[in-house]
């Protein structure tokens, strides 16, 4: 007896059921710890914003240094107090207050800290 051939059924694609509604969970970004305020206070942007100005005007004190006249040459005007120690000690200063400000912890984790640690 010869097999029949079998109908090929149209396809049907599987019905699923509807994508329940969940609620997207918060991730947390750059500037939050998992509450909604910034890692950094008021105080570290301060610090931070110092540093920044305190280079920018060593930067500022370094630059400059044309000669008033091309075919003489004024070493005082090149090497003087203002470029080679000035400028050099505002930016390591500015850097300095950068990295404290970065570092400080704002006041309302010091004080939480505080709370928590066991007193003696």
């Amino acid at each position: 007896m010869a097999k029949k051939p079998q109908r090929k059924q149209a396809y049907q694609p599987k019905k699923s059921a509807p994508a329940s509604a969940r609620r997207k969970e918060k991730s947390d970004s750059l500037f939050s710890t998992g509450r909604d305020e910034f890692i950094f206070d008021r105080q570290n942007f301060m610090w931070m914003g110092i540093g920044l100005a305190l280079v920018l005007l060593g930067l500022l004190a370094m630059s400059g240094g044309s000669m008033p006249d091309p075919n003489t040459w004024d070493p005082d005007i090149i090497y003087s107090f203002r470029r080679i120690t000035l400028a050099p000690i505002l930016m390591l200063a500015g850097f300095v207050l950068v990295i404290v400000g970065i570092f400080k912890k704002p006041a309302a984790d010091a004080a939480v800290e505080e709370e928590n640690t066991p007193s003696a």
